[in-house]
């Protein structure tokens, strides 16, 4: 915390003022950047369920699930200390005392929320939205899994194991024309 104090002129005092500890501070910069649409990358999850969730027809093109995930997953390979990060402290906060704890616990269903209120372009069998859900949760369930592999095994990136995945998640010829 010291080294962290120094580097951005404070004193200790002054830093523990903010934050009270390494955990603390953690969840703050994963609550503050990790989904945050600030840093003006159309590719944050949110930033494309914002953009995609509009009804202009120029926004069709977006509405394609598929590709909505293929560019969060892109975004996030570009940025693998964040999402080790975001990955070790979703382990911590399962603690009920963790300071990210209610972060991590509200965010699964935002997000769900978010994701399913989107009007995707999709195959007839996923417009039922138990579907779509179930469709969706076993989605992030790979993109979990995906970016576990990529940081823990050099062999292949972060892409290269999505792309596998998609191939499970959305094959063809059921999501031809939908992604």
């Amino acid at each position: 915390m010291q080294a962290l104090a120094d580097a951005v002129g404070m004193t200790l005092p002054g830093l523990n003022h903010y934050v009270k500890n390494r955990e603390e501070l953690l969840s703050l910069v994963i609550e503050t950047f990790y989904d945050s649409e600030e840093s003006n990358a159309p590719t944050t999850l949110g930033a494309t369920i914002n953009h995609c969730d509009q009804s202009d027809s120029a926004t069709k093109e977006c509405r394609h699930l598929p590709s909505a995930l293929h560019e969060t997953v892109c975004f996030n390979a570009k940025r693998p200390e964040l999402v080790a990060l975001f990955m070790r402290l979703a382990i911590e906060a399962s603690d009920p005392q963790h300071p990210a704890h209610e972060f991590y616990q509200n965010r699964h269903g935002s997000i769900l929320t978010d994701m399913t209120s989107v009007d995707w372009e999709l195959p007839e069998e996923y417009r039922d939205p138990e579907r779509l859900h179930d469709l969706i949760v076993t989605a992030f369930f790979a993109m979990d899994g995906v970016q576990i592999q990529s940081l823990t095994n050099p062999n292949e990136s972060m892409m290269q194991l999505w792309e596998r995945a998609e191939r499970i998640l959305f094959p063809s010829p059921t999501w031809d024309g939908y992604r």
